[in-house]
């Protein structure tokens, strides 16, 4: 007696649990689907540095950038609109890297985003695969630290190697 009790109460706490998840998937579903942004992804991370002195060395910066960061394996690319000095697109992550000449400094700055595949993805496995999608995003989170610590290091370095010039 006990017992059917007791695997009726989890059978109704694992269902309310399923039935909560159900909802709350949908909610962030129709939230996804109704974002304003969704085409260039959900913006996790905005950085941005001003870089003094090098005000009038933006082509060289940019140059060194992208040779430091294909060194460390983001292999950037010259972006049809001008939106954007250089972009790295990966599964998880698209990089919008900029860089603007303010008087004497040079601002240097950079927008992660996830892409909208990732998102969609992650979604629907929140759904049925509740497991699958914390680890996705979790690959997501870990992936996007790497890139923007390979970023930062690799603003540096070019900083260094336009200094020198």
């Amino acid at each position: 007696m006990v017992e059917l009790v007791l695997g009726s109460v989890v059978s109704l706490w694992l269902l309310f649990g399923l039935v909560t998840g159900i909802i709350l998937a949908v909610i962030v579903l129709v939230g996804v689907l109704f974002s304003r942004d969704l085409n260039r992804g959900i913006t996790t991370t905005i950085s941005e540095v001003l870089l003094a002195g090098l005000g009038d060395k933006k082509e060289v910066f940019l140059a060194n950038l992208e040779k430091e960061l294909k060194r460390r394996g983001l292999i950037p690319r010259v972006p049809l609109a001008k939106e954007a000095d250089l972009i790295y697109r990966d599964f998880f992550n698209e990089v919008r890297i900029y860089a603007a000449q303010e008087g004497t400094a040079l601002r240097f700055g950079y927008r992660i985003s996830a892409t909208s595949i990732a998102v969609t993805l992650g979604v629907i496995l929140l759904i049925p695969f509740v497991v699958g999608s914390v680890v996705l995003f979790a690959l997501a989170l870990l992936r996007r630290n790497n890139t923007q610590m390979t970023l930062r290091e690799a603003g540096q370095s070019a900083e260094l190697l336009t200094r020198e010039t």
